[in-house]
């Protein structure tokens, strides 16, 4: 019988380390529908488990924003979930209100943080990439690019917009 990682327990952080991510399942076991997945980084809580089926050790997670299920841990021999979260870090997914993200534009370039949303309203500020920001309002969708509203940490706020077609300026963090 395989034994749990240690440092996974219910009620605690887990982050998805498989590099491919993982499925999420609606019970325990490889024969369950599969309900999505969880890609790897995504930062989760445990809500139940372990339990031992089908060579997997499974553990019942919920990313907090409406995606939940079972998930294989490990085989035993690999891990896929652990409860080493780290540092925050970058994710791939889109923004959400109460997110801290990281500005993500391109090198040379800056964020282009401003009063209202829109590429109309009067410019607040540019802010260099790799600076923390929270969201605190939105999206509001303008001018074809979703708008939020951006909170630094000495007090700056102003609405930016997420990305456009080729590139991400807002990355959350998780």
């Amino acid at each position: 019988t395989a034994t749990p990682p240690g440092d996974l327990s219910v009620g605690a952080a887990a982050r998805v380390i498989a590099r491919t991510g993982v499925n999420i399942r609606r019970e325990p076991t490889t024969a369950a529908a599969r309900a999505g997945m969880f890609p790897a980084g995504a930062l989760l809580v445990v809500q139940n488990g372990p339990v031992y089926a089908d060579g997997y050790i499974w553990w019942q997670v919920d990313d907090q924003f409406g995606k939940a299920g079972w998930v294989a841990g490990g085989d035993g021999v690999d891990l896929w979930l652990s409860g080493e979260i780290g540092e925050p870090r970058p994710v791939n997914r889109p923004v959400r209100l109460g997110d801290t993200v990281t500005v993500s534009v391109s090198p040379g370039k800056s964020l282009t943080v401003r009063y209202e949303p829109g590429e109309r309203g009067f410019v607040a500020r540019r802010v260099l990439p790799g600076v923390l920001l929270t969201i605190t309002e939105g999206p509001v969708p303008l001018d074809g690019l979703r708008w939020w509203r951006v909170l630094r940490a000495d007090g700056l706020s102003g609405w930016a917009a997420e990305g456009d077609e080729q590139e991400r300026w807002l990355t959350p963090l998780e």
